[in-house]
């Protein structure tokens, strides 16, 4: 029985919801890590840090799943 595939539609979609909670988090983690790091205790601040390349590497996954989509689109001119 083969594999179904997705829908490139859906998967476009996933891709640019995936960026866009990714720079959220970029976001959030900055605000949290740098200039409000006095409101918020030293884990809070170790986590914010932390969680910064993490939502950087999600953000780079989300753009390589919404430029796969666009291939199987056969829009091969985004980027």
């Amino acid at each position: 029985m083969p594999t179904p595939t997705p829908d490139p539609r859906r998967v476009l979609t996933a891709g640019r919801a995936m960026m866009a909670l990714a720079g959220l988090g970029m976001i959030v983690s900055t605000a949290i890590a740098y200039p409000l790091a006095e409101r918020f205790e030293l884990a809070t601040q170790i986590a914010g840090h932390l969680a910064l390349p993490v939502s950087a590497a999600f953000f780079k996954l989300g753009y390589v799943v919404r430029l796969a989509a666009h291939h199987a689109l056969g829009n091969l001119q985004a980027g």
